[in-house]
Protein backbone atom coordinates (compact mmCIF):
# COMPACT_ATOMS: atom_id res chain seq x y z
CA UNK A 1 0.00 0.00 0.00
CA UNK A 2 2.91 2.40 0.70
CA UNK A 3 4.35 1.74 -2.85
CA UNK A 4 0.67 2.76 -3.89
CA UNK A 5 0.55 5.89 -2.00
CA UNK A 6 4.01 7.27 -3.00
CA UNK A 7 3.61 6.56 -6.83
CA UNK A 8 -0.12 7.85 -6.97
CA UNK A 9 -2.34 10.53 -5.64
CA UNK A 10 -4.17 9.53 -2.36
CA UNK A 11 -6.71 11.01 -0.73
CA UNK A 12 -9.54 10.63 2.14
CA UNK A 13 -12.86 11.96 2.64
CA UNK A 14 -11.57 14.36 4.80
CA UNK A 15 -9.65 15.98 1.88
CA UNK A 16 -10.27 19.10 0.17
CA UNK A 17 -12.31 17.68 -2.62
CA UNK A 18 -10.41 19.53 -5.15
CA UNK A 19 -7.63 17.37 -4.25
CA UNK A 20 -8.58 14.95 -7.15
CA UNK A 21 -10.97 15.42 -9.58
CA UNK A 22 -13.69 13.04 -10.21
CA UNK A 23 -13.81 11.00 -13.73
CA UNK A 24 -9.83 11.33 -14.51
CA UNK A 25 -8.54 7.99 -13.58
CA UNK A 26 -9.23 4.60 -12.14
CA UNK A 27 -10.15 4.87 -8.42
CA UNK A 28 -9.09 2.30 -5.23
CA UNK A 29 -11.26 2.39 -2.51
CA UNK A 30 -8.85 0.24 -0.15
CA UNK A 31 -11.26 -1.28 3.08
CA UNK A 32 -13.69 1.56 2.61
CA UNK A 33 -16.60 1.93 5.86
CA UNK A 34 -19.78 3.44 4.56
CA UNK A 35 -18.72 7.05 4.23
CA UNK A 36 -15.44 6.28 1.91
CA UNK A 37 -16.96 4.08 -0.31
CA UNK A 38 -19.47 6.45 -1.34
CA UNK A 39 -16.76 9.25 -1.87
CA UNK A 40 -14.89 6.77 -4.04
CA UNK A 41 -17.92 6.08 -6.13
CA UNK A 42 -18.04 9.82 -6.80
CA UNK A 43 -14.45 10.27 -7.91
CA UNK A 44 -14.62 7.40 -10.26
CA UNK A 45 -17.79 8.64 -12.50
CA UNK A 46 -16.34 8.54 -15.82
CA UNK A 47 -14.01 6.15 -14.79
CA UNK A 48 -13.28 2.76 -13.11
CA UNK A 49 -13.47 1.55 -9.45
CA UNK A 50 -11.65 -0.73 -7.59
CA UNK A 51 -12.62 -1.81 -4.15
CA UNK A 52 -10.50 -3.85 -1.89
CA UNK A 53 -12.72 -5.49 1.35
CA UNK A 54 -11.69 -6.57 4.82
CA UNK A 55 -13.45 -9.18 7.09
CA UNK A 56 -15.43 -6.89 9.24
CA UNK A 57 -15.27 -4.18 7.55
CA UNK A 58 -17.83 -2.33 5.68
CA UNK A 59 -19.64 -5.89 3.85
CA UNK A 60 -19.66 -5.42 -0.66
CA UNK A 61 -21.46 -8.15 -1.09
CA UNK A 62 -24.69 -6.39 -1.73
CA UNK A 63 -22.95 -3.31 -3.31
CA UNK A 64 -21.41 -6.06 -5.73
CA UNK A 65 -24.23 -7.66 -6.40
CA UNK A 66 -26.39 -4.45 -7.06
CA UNK A 67 -23.68 -3.34 -9.64
CA UNK A 68 -22.61 -6.83 -11.31
CA UNK A 69 -19.28 -6.41 -9.97
CA UNK A 70 -16.33 -8.83 -11.07
CA UNK A 71 -14.72 -10.22 -7.87
CA UNK A 72 -11.56 -10.01 -9.60
CA UNK A 73 -9.84 -13.20 -7.14
CA UNK A 74 -12.28 -15.05 -8.92
CA UNK A 75 -12.87 -13.08 -12.44
CA UNK A 76 -14.74 -16.33 -13.81
CA UNK A 77 -17.59 -16.46 -11.80
CA UNK A 78 -20.41 -14.28 -12.92
CA UNK A 79 -21.42 -11.49 -10.38
CA UNK A 80 -24.59 -12.97 -8.24
CA UNK A 81 -27.36 -10.41 -8.61
CA UNK A 82 -30.05 -9.86 -6.25
CA UNK A 83 -32.94 -12.39 -5.57
CA UNK A 84 -35.91 -10.17 -6.78
CA UNK A 85 -37.86 -10.23 -4.05
CA UNK A 86 -34.44 -8.30 -2.25
CA UNK A 87 -34.26 -6.25 -5.09
CA UNK A 88 -38.06 -5.37 -4.94
CA UNK A 89 -36.95 -4.34 -1.71
CA UNK A 90 -34.11 -2.50 -2.05
CA UNK A 91 -35.49 -0.44 -4.95
CA UNK A 92 -38.61 0.21 -2.18
CA UNK A 93 -36.13 1.25 0.40
CA UNK A 94 -34.73 3.20 -1.63
CA UNK A 95 -37.48 5.21 -2.44
CA UNK A 96 -37.76 6.07 1.29
CA UNK A 97 -34.04 6.64 2.06
CA UNK A 98 -34.81 10.54 1.78
CA UNK A 99 -33.73 11.88 4.85
CA UNK A 100 -31.26 9.15 5.56
CA UNK A 101 -33.90 6.92 7.23
CA UNK A 102 -34.17 9.40 10.38
CA UNK A 103 -37.68 10.87 9.86
CA UNK A 104 -40.49 9.01 11.62
CA UNK A 105 -41.73 8.36 7.78
CA UNK A 106 -38.81 6.52 6.63
CA UNK A 107 -37.88 4.85 9.89
CA UNK A 108 -41.38 3.03 9.77
CA UNK A 109 -41.61 1.96 6.33
CA UNK A 110 -37.78 0.88 6.18
CA UNK A 111 -39.36 -1.34 9.48
CA UNK A 112 -41.75 -2.59 7.23
CA UNK A 113 -39.99 -3.84 4.26
CA UNK A 114 -37.15 -5.12 6.65
CA UNK A 115 -39.87 -6.91 8.33
CA UNK A 116 -41.25 -8.43 5.44
CA UNK A 117 -37.84 -9.44 4.42
CA UNK A 118 -37.69 -11.48 7.62
CA UNK A 119 -40.52 -13.16 7.66
CA UNK A 120 -39.70 -14.18 4.30
CA UNK A 121 -35.78 -15.77 5.41
CA UNK A 122 -34.07 -13.08 2.79
CA UNK A 123 -33.07 -10.60 5.27
CA UNK A 124 -29.07 -10.31 4.69
CA UNK A 125 -27.86 -7.32 6.88
CA UNK A 126 -24.94 -7.23 4.25
CA UNK A 127 -26.56 -7.56 0.98
CA UNK A 128 -29.33 -5.11 2.33
CA UNK A 129 -27.04 -2.13 3.19
CA UNK A 130 -24.45 -2.53 0.64
CA UNK A 131 -27.40 -2.67 -2.46
CA UNK A 132 -28.28 0.48 -0.87
CA UNK A 133 -25.02 1.65 -0.56
CA UNK A 134 -24.87 0.66 -4.47
CA UNK A 135 -28.28 2.97 -4.92
CA UNK A 136 -26.50 6.03 -3.91
CA UNK A 137 -27.44 6.01 -0.05
CA UNK A 138 -25.88 8.29 1.53
CA UNK A 139 -23.59 6.92 4.75
CA UNK A 140 -26.05 8.34 7.19
CA UNK A 141 -28.77 6.37 5.15
CA UNK A 142 -26.46 3.12 5.54
CA UNK A 143 -25.50 3.35 9.12
CA UNK A 144 -29.34 4.57 9.95
CA UNK A 145 -30.59 1.29 8.14
CA UNK A 146 -28.12 -1.17 9.40
CA UNK A 147 -29.36 -0.19 13.36
CA UNK A 148 -32.62 -0.77 12.17
CA UNK A 149 -31.74 -4.29 10.68
CA UNK A 150 -30.07 -5.17 13.72
CA UNK A 151 -33.14 -3.86 15.81
CA UNK A 152 -35.13 -6.47 14.40
CA UNK A 153 -32.81 -9.25 15.76
CA UNK A 154 -33.81 -8.35 19.31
Amino acid sequence: MRTFAVEHTVTTPRAARSRVDSGVGPVLAYVPDEKTLNFAVGLARGSSLAVVESIGGFPLRGWANQLGAVDLTRPDEQPAGLRPEVAKAIERLNFYKNNGFGDQLGKEQAHRILQSLQSAGTLERDVVLGALAARGASARAVRNLGKLIDGLAH
